[in-house]
């Protein structure tokens, strides 16, 4: 007679107590946190054992997946293994479908987690419509960032001609057209700048006023653009000779003025007579004249202690700078022209004097020590 297993001597002897218990403990080992460890009288029994390895997996893996660990293995097969296999799969692969959107491709579909796919295919198209609408203002905002950036150009532009005219403008406010140096009006306003610094530096201020001399006839034997060319031709030669801080202006038709910041009334001389000895040695002032032309200059000084001691306006002692040149520069004219004379200066003076004379021989009696009252101005005065 053939010998029974020993586990089924043991089946005989299964209680329904000890049935009870051991579902209470599998009881345990699924709704409990906590996994219990299985008891060795449990142990010995092969299916219970197995099924105690199997539910304490599937839980542990439920447990995982709770907390977003999609990366697992489940070593144990069966119809619950499966499933869960497959739902995390199918979840492994949907959040590849979202890392795949998050990076912008929102082609992608899903088909096969029922209302996730559909949540999931709605969000991807709802993205694609608001990509295309962003890709369309982006496009819009170009052409709008290209139409400023135009538009700041034509602007800059504008700016800049604006700018150019301002400054054309006030160019041609302060020259003269024909000759390019300063006209009367800017003369005025340095004028009036410089006896206030020869105020306040104690410096000498001198002032010439010149005149071409027969310029009248000039235009009438020669014609008016020649004696626009001579204009230019004597601005030219004075332009040379003149220092940097020197103020040149033309202040009427032929007539010129110089000042001369920082100049004594000697320096002042030499500094004339080196201007009208140039002009009456250059030939050709005019294209179709080889005759030279000459200059007729008066001379007027302020000296510091003049200045500091008139109580008149920087404006009205210019003015008497003017008067005091412009009686030189008739004194001369009827004196013969092609020279240089100031109020002042005795009839028989010795005039002019040469280029080559240094200050330091200017002869005294030659600088008035003051000026005399200024007479009325000269009316009816020959031409040029």
């Amino acid at each position: 007679m053939t010998q029974e297993p020993a586990h089924r001597n043991r089946l005989k002897t299964f209680t329904r107590a000890q049935a009870e218990s051991m579902f209470k403990f599998l009881e345990k080992v699924i709704m409990e946190s906590k996994t219990p460890v299985l008891p060795p009288e449990y142990a010995k029994w092969d299916t219970f054992n197995s099924l105690y390895q199997h539910t304490t997996e599937i839980k542990n893996a439920l447990g995982n997946f709770a907390k977003g660990d999609l990366d697992l293995r489940l070593v144990k097969k069966g119809a619950t293994s499966g499933s869960l296999k497959a739902i995390l799969a199918n979840l492994s692969h949907l959040a590849w479908q979202f890392k795949v959107a998050a990076s912008g491709d929102y082609s992608h579909t899903v088909d096969f987690m029922g209302d996730f796919s559909e949540a999931f295919n709605l969000m991807t198209s709802s993205l694609r419509c608001h990509e295309m609408e962003i890709k369309e203002k982006q496009e819009e905002l170009a052409k709008m960032a290209e139409e400023l950036k135009k538009e700041i150009h034509r602007r800059d532009q504008f700016e800049a001609a604006l700018k150019e005219s301002e400054r054309n403008y006030r160019n041609q406010a302060l020259h003269d057209p024909l000759t390019h140096i300063y006209n009367r009006s800017y003369f005025n306003e340095a004028g009036k700048r410089e006896v206030e610094m020869t105020r306040r530096q104690g410096t000498d201020l001198c002032l010439l006023m010149m005149d071409l001399d027969h310029f009248k006839n000039f235009n009438d034997t020669y014609g008016h653009l020649s004696g626009d060319a001579a204009l230019i031709h004597v601005t030219k030669i004075i332009n040379e000779l003149k220092r940097n801080t020197d103020i040149f202006a033309r202040y009427g038709g032929e007539e010129f003025v110089l000042l001369l910041p920082q100049t004594s009334f000697a320096g002042g001389l030499v500094i004339a007579n080196r201007i009208r000895n140039e002009v009456a040695s250059r030939p050709d002032p005019a294209p179709n004249c080889r005759t030279p032309l000459t200059l007729s200059l008066g001379l007027a000084s302020l000296s510091q202690e003049e200045a500091l001691a008139d109580s008149s306006s920087c404006e009205d002692l210019l003015r008497t700078l003017l008067a005091r040149a412009d009686e030189g520069l008739y004194m001369g004219k009827k004196r013969g022209r092609n020279q240089v004379c100031w109020v002042g200066m005795s009839e028989d003076a010795a005039v002019p004097l040469e280029e080559s004379v240094p200050l330091s021989v200017v002869e005294p009696a030659l600088v008035p020590s003051g000026h005399p009252p200024l007479p009325p101005a000269a009316m009816g005065q020959e031409e040029g």
